[in-house]
C-alpha cells in the first residue's frame, strides 16, 4: 500500500523538487545581494567598487544568470511539457486535456517571446511613432495594457473554461494558482512601472526605485558619488524595481509553471 501511495505522489515529489530547487537558488540570490550590497560581506562591495561602472551585485546578478539564460530556460521547458501533453492527448483524443495545454501552452509561448524579445516595447514604440505621441504616452501605454491583456485573458480562459482539467490533478491544483498569482503581480508592476508616465509626469519604478536606493544605498557623500557615477550608464532606480523585484516575482512564476507541466506529465503519461 505505502509503495502504491508513493507512486501515486511520485509527480509531485519531481513538481516539488523543480520549484524548491528553483525558489531556493533565487532566496540564495537574495542572500547574496544581502551580504555583498548592503553589509560588504569579506569586503566584495568595495572590491566591486574597484571594478565595475555599476558596483552593485544585485544589478548584474539579478539579469545574468537570474533572467538571463535560467528564467528563458524554464519557460522553454516548460513550453516543451505543456505542447507535449497537448500533442498526447490530441492522439488520444481527449479533447479538453486538448484543448487546455494547448491554449495554456500557447501562452507561454506568447510569454517567452515577450521575455526574450521584448516585443511589446518593439510593438509600442511603432504605435508611438504613428500617433505622434511620445514614449508612454496615452495611446502607447494603453496599446501595452491590451498586449498583456490579452495574454492574460487566454490563459485565463483556459483555466475557467477547462478548470476540470487541472483542478482534478494534485500538482496543477498546486502549482497552477501559484504562477497565476506571481505572473499576475509581475504583470501589474511591469505595466504600472512605466505605463502613462509622459501623461503623469512621473514613473511608478523611478520614483520606488529612487526611494529604495536612497534607503539602501545613499549614506554618505562617497556613495552619493558612486550612485551618480553609475547613473551614467544605466537607469539604476528603475532598474532596482524591474530587474530585481519583478524579475525575481517572474522567476518563482516561471518555476511554478515548470513545476505544473512536469507534475502533470509524469502522471499523465503512466495512463
Amino acid at each position: 500500500m505505502f509503495y502504491i501511495m508513493n507512486q501515486n505522489h511520485q509527480p509531485l515529489v519531481y513538481a516539488n523538487r523543480v520549484f524548491y530547487t528553483a525558489t531556493g537558488f533565487l532566496l540564495l540570490s537574495i542572500l547574496a545581494f544581502v551580504l555583498i550590497d548592503l553589509l560588504n560581506f569579506l569586503g566584495t562591495s568595495d572590491w566591486l567598487k574597484q571594478r565595475l561602472d555599476i558596483p552593485y551585485f544585485w544589478y548584474h546578478w539579478f539579469i545574468i544568470p537570474v533572467e538571463i539564460p535560467l528564467q528563458w530556460y524554464l519557460l522553454g521547458a516548460t513550453m516543451v511539457f505543456f505542447l507535449l501533453i497537448a500533442g498526447v492527448a490530441y492522439e488520444r483524443k481527449e479533447k479538453d486535456i486538448f484543448r487546455f495545454w494547448l491554449l495554456t501552452g500557447i501562452g507561454i509561448v506568447l510569454m517567452f517571446i515577450e521575455d526574450v524579445g521584448d516585443v511589446r516595447h518593439a510593438l509600442r514604440h511603432y504605435v508611438e511613432r504613428i500617433s505622434g505621441e511620445t514614449t508612454y504616452g496615452f495611446i502607447g501605454s494603453t496599446f501595452e495594457l491590451f498586449y498583456f491583456a490579452s495574454i492574460a485573458a487566454l490563459i485565463t480562459y483556459a483555466l475557467v473554461i477547462y478548470r476540470n482539467v487541472w483542478q482534478n490533478h494534485l500538482v496543477t491544483r498546486k502549482y497552477f494558482p501559484i504562477a497565476y498569482v506571481m505572473y499576475g503581480i509581475s504583470v501589474v508592476f511591469s505595466f504600472a512601472g512605466a505605463a502613462y508616465s509622459s501623461v503623469t509626469g512621473f514613473s511608478l519604478y523611478q520614483l520606488t526605485g529612487n526611494y529604495f536606493m536612497n534607503l539602501l544605498f545613499i549614506h554618505n557623500e562617497e556613495s552619493q558619488l558612486i550612485y551618480e557615477h553609475a547613473k551614467n550608464f544605466a537607469r539604476i532606480d528603475f532598474n532596482l524595481m524591474d530587474v530585481m523585484v519583478e524579475e525575481s516575482i517572474e522567476f518563482v512564476g516561471a518555476s511554478a509553471l515548470l513545476a505544473a507541466g512536469l507534475g502533470y506529465w509524469e502522471e499523465y503519461r503512466k495512463k
